[in-house]
């Protein structure tokens, strides 16, 4: 693809191209998150008056899993992404709306995470908080170590 050209044309004209390029489950994720792509091909939230919320170039886009995306956009650290995309297998996507509460939902419009093992339910925005690198290994034994037992 001839990505020069690419960054010549409207916003609309190259959203359409680029997502083209992708699957629809990052498509969307695109759409849910409203992220549009700019001239010099990086994915960013319009925030209308507020300054552009820039996430990730579409190289990244092209080259990473769903699990990646979103966790990119929750700014969630490598070791978490690492995890998570390791033991998936151990997980659901979750959602949650206030007439229905807790419900299971397809990959890319997850909010929450439940470990199959134990019912936990990780919040995207709480891993978000978990600074500390031994936190966050101490809570993956925890886990694995009830996956073992269970």
């Amino acid at each position: 693809m001839d990505y020069q050209m690419v960054k010549t044309l409207d916003s609309e004209a190259r959203n359409q191209i680029l997502m083209a390029e992708l699957d629809d489950e990052k498509v969307k994720v695109l759409v849910k998150y409203g992220l549009h792509c700019n001239a010099d091909l990086y994915w960013e939230r319009p925030k209308g008056k507020y300054p552009q919320k820039v996430f990730f170039s579409h190289k990244f886009a092209k080259k990473s899993s769903v699990i990646r995306i979103i966790f990119y956009i929750y700014q969630l650290c490598f070791a978490k992404v690492k995890y998570f995309e390791s033991n998936w297998d151990d997980f659901v996507p979750y959602s949650h709306s206030w007439r229905e509460g807790f419900s299971e939902c397809p990959l890319y419009d997850m909010e929450f995470i439940k470990h199959k093992y134990t019912d936990i339910m990780f919040d995207l925005r709480d891993l978000q908080k978990i600074t500390d690198i031994k936190e966050f290994r101490a809570i993956c034994a925890y886990l694995d170590g009830l996956k073992k037992t269970g």
